[in-house]
């Protein structure tokens, strides 16, 4: 069955479950058509068997491996095959490895890159070029806090892929602005998903105070918001914007410290 294409279609990767559930729940909210992709099948035709009925949405259930580089180009030819555009662009997808580098065996590294930097770059070069003949489009890019702070041991890789994903949506922003497509570096701080299970267990899902922690949903609305207004950063919560002012700020060794700490 394909997507309507009397409404807008919007296109979520890593959508069973956290962050990529919430923005799923409320595109559906405003009345779009959904492709929602993830790993596993099952808990993504739940979502969308769900979110079809409460919203009268059609959600294209997209089962796809992200680790694998060919993945984003399967998911392409489907989609053209089936004539359905994607106007708004979500890449979510995302896990962390809790370790130090030479202590995880590279597979796991590669997938790391895979997922997180090479993937949303791809799906980028992919389907941008239809919304710049369309001169409408949404992207955003789903990077975190980490991107402002210091990397530290056991952040190794995560950290500098994180901040490689915001700097991406920056200058994709500027080479898309023209076209009228909207790009946004979305970066939460620490959010009630299924990321740290993902990725083992961390010790700041066991450490961070509950008040510092977002709930998925206000995250995936500011996101909508900062996008629909073009804002190239989006930075959900006072305490978190505040984090990101003060490493700023703050003298690199000064903060390189501070988060060794």
């Amino acid at each position: 069955m394909s997507v309507s294409q009397t409404r807008m279609t919007a296109l979520i990767t890593g959508a069973s479950s956290g962050i990529g559930q919430a923005f799923a729940e409320e595109y559906a909210k405003r009345g779009l058509d959904l492709i929602v992709v993830a790993r596993k099948a099952d808990p993504l035709q739940l979502l969308a068997d769900r979110l079809g009925a409460q919203h009268g949405v059609t959600v294209t259930v997209m089962p796809g491996d992200l680790t694998d580089p060919e993945t984003p180009l399967r998911i392409f030819d489907q989609l053209s095959a089936r004539h359905i555009n994607v106007d708004i662009l979500v890449n979510n997808a995302g896990f962390g490895v809790p370790g130090n580098l030479c202590d995880v065996a590279w597979p796991r590294h590669r997938d790391t890159i895979e997922v997180m930097a090479s993937a949303p770059v791809r799906l980028c070069h992919l389907f941008a070029p239809a919304m710049q003949k369309r001169r409408s489009g949404r992207i955003i890019n789903v990077a975190s806090l980490s991107a402002f702070l210091p990397p530290h041991a056991g952040g190794t890789l995560y950290y500098p892929v994180k901040s490689y994903l915001a700097q991406f949506s920056l200058a994709l922003r500027a080479e898309m602005k023209a076209d009228g497509i909207n790009v946004t570096a979305l970066c939460p701080g620490f959010t009630h998903t299924g990321f740290q299970d993902a990725a083992g267990g961390t010790v700041e899902s066991v450490a961070i105070p509950k008040w510092m922690w977002s709930d998925a949903n206000d995250v995936a609305q500011a996101a909508i918001r900062a996008v629909e207004r073009n804002k190239p950063i989006c930075i959900p919560g006072v305490f978190n914007k505040a984090v990101a002012v003060f490493f700023k700020i703050m003298p690199g060794a000064v903060g390189r410290f501070i988060v060794g700490r």
